[in-house]
């Protein structure tokens, strides 16, 4: 009898360390799912150096739908032009003109995106003192239907010379140094509906000054899917409650 008590006791013991194991590797695994990227978003060419432009600027940028006057630009060094924000590049994205009130230049990409999801994008951006911005820059995170149009939900931080906008780029500089560039960020939850998630780059003229010259140059722009934590995840699937049901059970 005695015998028979002892085994059943191990017999219990095993199939509770069995079962704690088994929701232990279901919260590793869950976990993993859980910091993964719930929408990816990967922008193609964001440092803007896909394109070789050392013999000179060249018209858009591989990856990214351009209007008006967008550029690839390589840099020398201070009176040359920007050098890039990428520690390891040596191209931007020049963007300028045309020069009417009113009148803008822009680069945009889309990319995959899901609905519920928050997305990040960031981006660096510069007045350089060989060509002083004299205009207004807009960086937008935009969220698309099925059909390519605009979903409410979208943002945007605007850049001047002027002091009046988000961020004020009235100190311009040398481009020598990668603490030159000013960083940008927006975040933002993708509507019901959206498809794609969209980067836009924007320069327009204001006509405060009217038709005032100037390039604004873009780099390191990147868009990203902001994982949700694993925390949250997993209160909501329950399975923490498994586990605390089988260390009472084994105590």
């Amino acid at each position: 009898m005695r015998v028979r008590q002892i085994n059943k006791e191990v017999k219990t013991k095993m199939l509770q360390k069995n079962f704690c194991k088994s929701s232990l590797a279901a919260l590793a695994l869950t976990a993993a799912i859980a910091y993964a990227p719930s929408g990816s978003a990967a922008l193609v060419n964001g440092t803007f150096e896909a394109d070789e432009a050392s013999g000179g600027d060249v018209y858009g940028a591989s990856g990214w739908n351009v209007f008006e006057t967008v550029f690839t630009n390589a840099t020398d060094g201070p009176g040359f032009g920007p050098v890039s924000h990428d520690a390891g590049g040596t191209q931007s994205l020049k963007m300028y003109g045309p020069f009417v009130p009113g009148g803008a230049a822009g680069a945009f990409q889309s990319v995959p995106g899901t609905a519920g999801t928050t997305y990040q994008l960031d981006a660096w951006v510069m007045n350089w003192i060989g060509d002083p911005f004299g205009n207004l820059g807009i960086l937008q995170l935009n969220f698309l239907d099925s059909g390519g149009n605009a979903l409410p939900g979208g943002v945007q931080v605007t850049v001047d010379p002027f002091g009046t906008a988000d961020v004020d780029l009235s100190v311009i500089q040398d481009g020598a140094d990668i603490s030159d560039w000013t960083g940008l960020s927006l975040s933002a939850v993708a509507p019901a509906g959206t498809v794609e998630v969209q980067a836009f780059l924007l320069h327009i003229q204001t006509g405060d000054p009217c038709c005032a010259g100037g390039s604004l140059f873009w780099d390191d722009v990147s868009l990203t899917a902001v994982p949700v934590p694993a925390a949250v995840w997993l209160f909501g699937s329950g399975l923490l409650g498994l586990v605390g049901v089988a260390r009472r059970r084994k105590s």
